[in-house]
């Protein structure tokens, strides 16, 4: 053999290294841009709102459950689920939203916020809702997103804090 054959190909490792990288940090800052957008789709803050026209979209949607109980009432301080709801018999109806809907009694402020259930669904393990600050222990109450699924369209809760504000979760 004489010195007629081609050098092999050198491959050049930290340029596919380089774009590799530059790859998965576009994908990241996509997907914190869609995270922001659906984020702001689904949430929307009223200010300076009065008390009277809060409790008018409270009641708007206690009207689309009459007479039902809330799945979690807060009973002696401590939140927890309501065995006469907890024992009814499961429904077939696939839910599709969880909406919020809270008015803070100090600033004036209505947030609603709707989450779609497929998101939900994706949580793996109990739903926990305990907070210091509002005297529950960290024992609090849990529940899964199919016990609310279990239960069908509803009121999840309904906890008012006189002075503070209050907050509703129904799904739907």
């Amino acid at each position: 053999m004489n010195g007629d054959t081609p050098a092999p190909k050198k491959r050049n490792w930290l340029a596919i290294i380089l774009g590799v990288l530059l790859l998965f940090g576009m994908l990241a800052v996509g997907c914190v841009v869609v995270a922001v957008s659906f984020f702001r789709q689904s949430l929307e803050i009223t200010e300076n709102i009065t008390a009277e026209n809060a409790k008018s979209e409270f009641d708007a949607v206690l009207a689309k459950f009459p007479g039902q109980q809330p799945l979690i009432q807060i009973r002696d301080g401590r939140p927890e689920v309501v065995p006469e709801r907890a024992s009814q018999t499961p429904t077939q109806t696939t839910l599709t939203t969880l909406h919020v809907i809270a008015f803070d009694t100090d600033e004036g402020h209505l947030v609603n916020l709707s989450i779609p259930f497929w998101l939900l669904r994706m949580k793996s393990g109990p739903i926990r809702i305990s907070a210091y600050s509002q005297g529950w222990d960290d024992r609090g109450v849990s529940f899964r997103v199919e016990d609310i699924e279990k239960h069908g369209p509803g009121i999840i809760a309904d906890v008012t804090r006189p002075g503070e504000g209050r907050v509703i979760l129904w799904a739907d």
